[in-house]
């Protein structure tokens, strides 16, 4: 390939990669979620995370 069509292809998938993420609403997390990822802390761990996506409301 040339440089030409590296850099416009290289552009193009980072204009669509940017248009995407404004167009598209982020899914926030749910409770299911939160439970599934509780399930796979080890025992005794301390119930505070440092992820506020983790972490309970």
């Amino acid at each position: 390939m040339r440089l030409g069509t590296c850099l416009l292809l290289a552009i193009l998938s980072g204009a669509t990669g940017l248009g995407l993420r404004i167009v598209l609403p982020v899914t926030p997390v749910d409770a299911s979620f939160r439970d599934v990822i509780r399930s796979y802390q080890p025992q005794g761990a301390a119930g505070v995370s440092n992820m506020p996506e983790t972490s309970a409301p």
